[in-house]
């Protein structure tokens, strides 16, 4: 007791005649706090929400009926239970209710102001939604309800006048699309679009529960039964032969619809409903119910009426199982949001711990070096090594909870204030509940004893006779070199792992994750001491001229003083390094994905119906479209049949989108429409192959996952015949950057959501294959100066001369399109809706490294500090034979921007390695690799980031170097 009595005194001692550095480090553990709470507080409202979301997720009803299977636009509740339900004397009300995708979009005022532009007001719009863009937009939700089935918050409830049509919205769906009472959507799906008022909101849950109704999965070789291998395994089988050996025996189906899946199971949380008469209006077909909404008698329980009807529901197709509110708060514990949250906590409290890890170890390991007289003289007159010991951890402990503590009430006021004034700043609200106090805990903890370990260990290895002796003399040089060649080999072990070393796809990952990426930031740590001689060498002169400064006296003031130097440089290269090697990574594996040079201007897809013959005159004669560079494409989107046991590992998904063209006029010829550039083969043959028909070109990243490759066949299993299997011989593999976005939004992906490639082939030879007489696709080029909305204004004019029609919907029998659409994808569009997402998803990922460097700043000023308190007889000196006190302050600048640039030059050379290895993994990701990988450095952006820590590292200095400059020339020589 009396040791730790001593060790305290001694501590608080220290602090009050030094209180600078102890109060930086309190206040860098404190930001790292409020960090922690800033994040996790998110996550902890959300989780003390799971009851009442529940709650609000049922509304007034106590169970939900619901299908077991996909999320599918087919997957509905049978009419005969629908109808014994409600003859059921235990049942009070059933509610059948119908949703279905649609775009909503918000009316503009004529006094609204000009929005900004957004990636999905450029891709989506108010088009139609197609099968590969994701819902973001609310359902349409058709319901019979008399009573509003959630509490109305403003407004009125659906009056049941199919004449006086109006919608009511979720509170949260209004907020996103800044809509409110008396304000005017437009509803828009694959057969019409319709304006309506906004009566009514109401208040719903904030997301949907995961409730894991997915049935058993549809594995890719399903409905390979009927089909014989031998189409795939003979090579002069034609592509147009059958399973049975004879097409005209067959009788194939003609093309049908596939509508965009809802992608919900149980009552959609974002949406818009409107009675079941405006839902047919606007979607075509009859309002078919997808959930049931019941309400039980008082003296019925759930229990009671789950046992009943538990048979007869696992009878029917598709089965349907009943959710009550068990199952509910079960799953709003799974849903992507939590699973997203927790995941941002742990990553928050990762960055947090490192901060307070190296702010912490800057304030203590200088203080040994500071102090190690002090120590040796009280390890003289009796302290033991234990004792000695404990002086340093005691400080950490003080430090970390002093921090924690103000952390704590600093990050609570911090998100009060922030919910206050931005109400929207937190979806799901803020909650300082335990996770945020358990996890800042955590992190403080973990800083305090992983920044207490090597000053320890230093403080113990003093001797008393070190109290004769100056200071603590810095390692060798044949040290630091030994570091320098250590530190080369581990840092180049990521990038031969990834690139050079044959490893099994299984192996890629755990081989990165545990060998390589640790070896890269071992790497980097041994590097350090060479780059900052290599800093000093390089950046003093150039910082003296600057300055106006004799170069003698800047250019080894961070050699000099390595350890302290060391620890301030990598305290902000952990930020740093992370923001160069996101930003590298993210702008890396955005290359391949932006349109090639190959891509025509625009693509224009003809939906639900399709144009005939006489429409592709009219498209030429538009004005600004060039008329010699239009072509009509048939495209569909088929399954793969493989060999039994051949199965491509790495592939992700079944399917592929298959473009037909004329071959001589896509890739023939002088001047063709598309430019391909062959990795495999070459143009003219590959034109001859496409023309002779079975023939298909295939994209470069599907070649490099599955090794198909020119001369290899492919099978398929045409969606309209799944009993006919289609196959065609490779004829060469092209290079198609981006392939995947032109394909996400523009429609082609007519079945599934995912797709695995983009394929080219005979225009005639997909028509007959996969019987698609329709034309619905056109790529063309247009003028230079040409106005795309004016294209597209003459482009709806002829689709539009087909409504009325009536067409097969998959699931729905028939569907009547009031006003057929012209989806046009222009390139150029596509290019800048990808840019715009992915700088802001990079930007996203950068925020928290950007913090951990404004955090670790403050590492930096206490090696300045550091750096003043050791030299203030030498700046008396300087003082004292005529050097101003300007030139003084300049002096400790450019000794803290030195540290600023030696950290810029480590955080760059990890930022290249660990980025560019990262985009090397990406083939291990299968339906996220896009192609070769790129490097791609981008300067601007590191530029930001460099910028803004040689500004930190000025402000840190700057007060220290004050404080200097103000002290008097004596004041200087007694100290």
């Amino acid at each position: 007791m009396k040791s730790w009595s001593l060790i305290a005194k001694l501590v608080f001692s220290q602090m009050w005649h030094h209180p600078g550095r102890p109060l930086i480090t309190i206040f860098g553990v404190i930001a790292s706090t409020c960090a922690v709470v800033w994040v996790v507080s998110g996550y902890d409202a959300l989780v003390s929400q799971f009851d009442e979301n529940a709650q609000k997720y049922l509304g007034r009803y106590d169970a939900l009926i619901v299908p077991i299977g996909p999320p599918s636009a087919s997957n509905i509740v049978d009419e005969q239970i629908l109808k014994e339900l409600k003859s059921d004397v235990g049942v009070l009300e059933v509610n059948p209710v119908s949703q279905s995708r649609v775009t909503v979009t918000r009316i503009a005022q004529p006094s609204d102001t000009t929005q900004p532009e957004t990636t999905l007001g450029l891709l989506v719009g108010s088009k139609p939604p197609v099968h590969g863009a994701p819902p973001i937009d609310p359902l349409l939700v058709g319901t019979p309800a008399v009573s509003p089935p959630y509490e109305l918050v403003r407004g009125d409830w659906l009056d049941g006048k199919p004449d006086t049509p109006g919608a009511v919205l979720g509170v949260h769906t209004a907020r996103n699309l800044k809509i409110s009472v008396g304000d005017r959507i437009l509803v828009t799906s694959l057969a019409n679009q319709m304006e309506l008022p906004v009566i009514g909101l109401i208040e719903q849950a904030l997301e949907s529960p995961s409730l894991n109704l997915q049935g058993p999965r549809r594995t890719p070789q399903e409905g390979r039964e009927n089909s014989p291998k031998s189409a795939v395994e003979n090579p002069e089988q034609s592509s147009k032969q059958m399973d049975s050996g004879n097409a005209a025996e067959s009788n194939p189906k003609q093309a049908e619809l596939a509508l965009p899946s809802a992608y919900v199971q149980g009552v959609a949380t974002n949406a818009v409903y409107v009675r079941p008469e405006i839902a047919e209006q606007i979607t075509g077909f009859g309002a078919r119910p997808t959930v049931l909404q019941i309400a039980l008698r008082d003296t019925v329980s759930t229990e009671e009426f789950q046992d009943a009807w538990k048979s007869k529901f696992s009878a029917i197709k598709p089965p349907l199982r009943l959710v009550d509110y068990s199952t509910v708060r079960g799953g709003m514990e799974t849903t992507r949001s939590v699973s997203s949250q927790r995941s941002q906590a742990w990553a928050a409290t990762g960055m947090a711990s490192l901060a307070a890890v190296f702010v912490i170890l800057s304030t203590l390991s200088m203080g040994v070096t500071e102090r190690s007289r002090e120590f040796a003289m009280l390890r003289a007159i009796g302290l033991t090594r234990l004792q000695v010991g404990g002086l340093i951890a005691f400080e950490s402990l003080l430090l970390s909870g002093l921090g924690w503590a103000g952390g704590l009430l600093t990050g609570a006021m911090l998100i009060s204030l922030g919910n206050l004034v931005m109400p929207g700043l937190f979806n799901s609200g803020v909650g300082l509940g335990w996770t945020t106090i358990t996890l800042s805990l955590t992190t403080v903890l973990a800083g305090a004893l992983g920044a207490a370990i090597l000053p320890v260990w230093r403080v113990m290895r003093i001797t008393p006779l070190e109290a004769m002796s100056e200071q603590i003399p810095s390692p060798r040089r044949s040290r630091w070199i030994s570091f320098t060649i250590a530190g080369l080999v581990l840092a180049c072990l990521a990038p031969v792992i990834v690139f050079l070393l044959p490893i099994a796809p299984e192996w890629g990952v755990f081989s990165y994750s545990v060998i390589a990426y640790p070896a890269l930031l071992l790497g980097i740590v041994l590097l350090t001491p060479a780059v900052i001689t290599i800093c000093e060498r390089w950046f003093s002169p150039l910082l003296s001229k600057l300055f106006w400064l004799d170069n003698q006296l800047v250019d080894t003031q961070l050699s000099s003083n390595m350890w302290r130097t060391i620890g301030a440089t990598l305290a902000l290269t952990v930020g740093l390094g992370l923001y160069t090697s996101t930003q590298v990574w993210g702008y890396s594996m955005l290359q391949p994905f932006l349109p090639g040079d190959w891509m025509p201007d625009v693509l224009v897809a003809f939906h639900p119906v399709g144009v005939d013959d006489d429409s592709f005159q009219q498209i030429e004669n538009i004005e600004g479209i060039k008329s010699d560079e239009v072509l009509p494409v048939t495209i569909e989107q088929p399954r793969f049949r493989w060999p039994e046991g051949e199965e491509p590992d790495s592939l992700r998904y079944d399917n592929a989108v298959l473009f037909g063209v004329d071959p001589q006029r896509a890739i023939g010829g002088n001047d063709p429409l598309f430019q391909f550039e062959f990795v495999d083969g070459d143009r003219e043959s590959a034109a001859r192959e496409l023309e002779k028909g079975g023939a298909c070109l295939v994209s470069e990243d599907f070649h490099m996952l599955t090794g198909i490759g020119t001369g290899d066949q492919l099978a398929f299993q045409p969606p309209n015949s799944p009993d006919e299997t289609v196959t065609y011989r490779v004829a060469g593999v092209i290079s198609l950057p981006g392939w995947h976005w032109i394909t996400k939004f523009s429609g082609v992906r007519r079945h599934h959501v995912r797709t695995a490639a983009m394929m080219f082939a005979s225009r005639e030879d997909v028509q007959a294959d996969f019987h698609l007489p329709q034309s619905e696709f056109f790529w063309l080029n247009k003028e230079s100066s040409a106005s795309l909305a004016a294209i597209e204004s003459e482009l709806q004019k002829i689709a539009e001369s087909n409504a009325g029609t009536t067409i097969d919907v998959q699931g729905f029998g028939s569907m009547t399109s009031y006003r057929p659409f012209a989806r046009v994808t222009a390139t150029e569009t596509v290019d800048r809706a990808i840019r715009m997402h992915a700088e802001a998803t990079i930007w996203g990922m950068s925020m928290l490294p950007l913090i951990t460097l404004a955090i670790m700043s403050l590492a930096v000023a206490n090696a300045v500090i550091a750096s003043v308190r050791a030299r203030t007889w030498e700046f008396g000196v300087m003082r004292a034979i005529g050097i101003t006190r300007w030139q003084v302050l300049r002096l400790i600048i450019a000794e803290t921007i030195l540290i600023g640039l030696a950290a810029c030059l480590l955080s760059l050379t990890f930022g290249i390695v660990g980025g560019w290895s990262g985009v090397g993994m990406a083939r291990y990701g299968g339906g996220f690799f896009a192609g070769p990988p790129s490097l791609v450095i981008p300067w601007k952006e590191l530029a930001i980031g460099f910028g803004f820590t040689l500004s930190l590292c000025l402000i840190a200095g700057l007060w220290p170097a004050l404080r200097t400059v103000r002290t008097e020339t004596l004041s200087l020589l007694r100290k």
